[in-house]
């Protein structure tokens, strides 16, 4: 993800003199501006062309400078401020720099600023920085879906520990794989001054530059009034087309575990229905009961695959591996021990999903710590009845993975263990190529 880009150049008395940057509230402190103008000042490559590169703070900073026009501009630098994680793409990010760079210093002074602000986009084109806004009547479940899905948290303890009512717009950063996200849930009892009020200042907050507007709704809700539900639909659509932009909304009905499971499909294909005649729009059908738990966590992967390739690509490795397996899941957590990608088969019993993350999550951090200290591959667990769980550290933090971890009824502790080995192997060849495919 790209950060920001500043153009500024050196006066030995003043300092840094900041010409423009991009966005405007970036801000590049003193002591990073002299540590980058000390490099090129005492690197030893005379009168040429220059691109460095400095590691701080969990950042990575380009800079260019021609060495050749300082006897008469005197410095003059420009710098790309990227997430430590755009490290498998650097190559390609020196030569943006370096291209867009020699195109601004070939301007006049009073001119390149104008240049710089119109075409900074060619920096920012490969963007990975989405916005999700989260909409939805009260207690309809808005911030426990994003803490179990976002921050790992534990389905079974929100479920008998209630979140407190989110009052206004709660924005917060998330990492997901490729992409940056930056999640908005809103305030349940200010939903209509939100769809209403058009002149609010939350209102711009909340849909301005959005990628994902997900408006979500609870069975008991649609059971007593779904005329309310279309309603707002209808004026998150109005307000969605007045921004303009790429701007998909998506529909959730959570809690479908308050319907009478013999109803339950019946019940989902008349709600589809309606939503298809009125809107044509994707819904998802969730909960956060154990049996259920898979379901939500597929929908977001369904949500974001669509921008996030590495989340599509993880799938098809892990759908490829349950080919002729029987009763058997994988999935792979990220850093936060959220769960990215998952897959089961279709006889798998979905009853011990809550089960064996809650058990994962209580192992996780003996696990990376004896995986770190130890340098320990696997955690091997077995039950007396005869359900297997591999738990494998796939070193792959600095692409924001964790671990993969396998659990199966049908395979024995060896085949497994070798199965999620295979799919480990798979994973790291896939980053090893993007690393290749990047730097070529």
């Amino acid at each position: 993800m790209v950060q920001g880009v500043i153009l500024f150049s050196w006066d030995q008395k003043i300092g840094t003199i900041v010409e423009v940057k991009y966005p405007e509230n970036l801000v590049v402190s003193q002591y990073l501006a002299n540590k980058i103008f000390m490099t090129f000042a005492y690197s030893e490559d005379y009168l040429k062309e220059e691109l460095i590169e400095i590691n701080y703070e969990n950042k990575i900073l380009l800079s260019y400078c021609d060495k050749t026009r300082i006897s008469q501009f005197g410095y003059e630098i420009i710098t790309l401020i990227l997430d430590e994680r755009e490290h498998v793409k650097l190559n390609m990010f020196k030569q943006l720099l370096y291209d867009f760079g020699k195109k601004v210093f070939s301007f006049d002074k009073n001119e390149r600023g104008r240049y710089f602000l119109d075409n900074i986009n060619i920096l920012f084109k490969e963007s990975t920085t989405k916005k999700i806004l989260l909409l939805g009547r009260p207690g309809t479940g808005k911030t426990t879906i994003k803490k179990i899905i976002f921050e790992g948290a534990d389905p079974k303890h929100l479920l008998y520990n209630p979140l407190e009512p989110t009052r206004g717009i709660v924005p917060s950063a998330q990492t997901w794989l490729d992409l940056q996200l930056g999640i908005f849930d809103s305030s349940g009892q200010e939903l209509d001054d939100l769809l209403n009020n058009r002149d609010d200042q939350d209102h711009l907050l909340a849909f301005e530059d959005t990628n994902f507007t997900i408006y979500i709704f609870d069975y008991t809700i649609w059971s007593s009034n779904f005329n309310e539900v279309l309603e707002d639909i209808k004026k998150i659509q109005a307000i969605i087309n007045e921004y303009g932009g790429i701007n998909k909304l998506i529909l959730i009905m959570h809690k479908i575990d308050l319907i009478n499971i013999n109803k339950r499909q019946e019940i989902k294909n008349d709600v589809e229905s309606k939503i298809k005649q009125e809107f044509n729009l994707p819904i998802f059908f969730t909960s956060i009961l154990p049996d259920l738990i898979y379901d939500l966590y597929n929908s977001f992967y369904e949500i974001l695959s669509i921008y996030s390739e590495e989340t599509y690509n993880l799938k098809k490795i892990l759908d490829e591996s349950l080919k002729e397996i029987e009763k058997t899941m994988f999935y792979i957590t990220n850093t936060n021990d959220s769960i990215i990608v998952q897959t089961m088969t279709k006889d798998f019993n979905t009853q011990i999903i809550n089960y064996t993350h809650k058990l994962i999550a209580q192992l996780n951090q003996n696990f990376e710590e004896m995986s770190n200290n130890d340098n320990i591959e696997y955690l091997i667990l077995s039950s007396s009845g005869q359900l297997n769980i591999i738990m494998n550290n796939l070193k792959l933090e600095k692409y924001n993975l964790k671990n993969l971890i396998g659990v199966s009824s049908s395979l024995g502790s060896n085949k497994l263990k070798f199965k999620v080995g295979e799919i480990g192997s798979k994973i790291r060849q896939y980053y090893f190529l993007s690393f290749k495919k990047d730097n070529n």
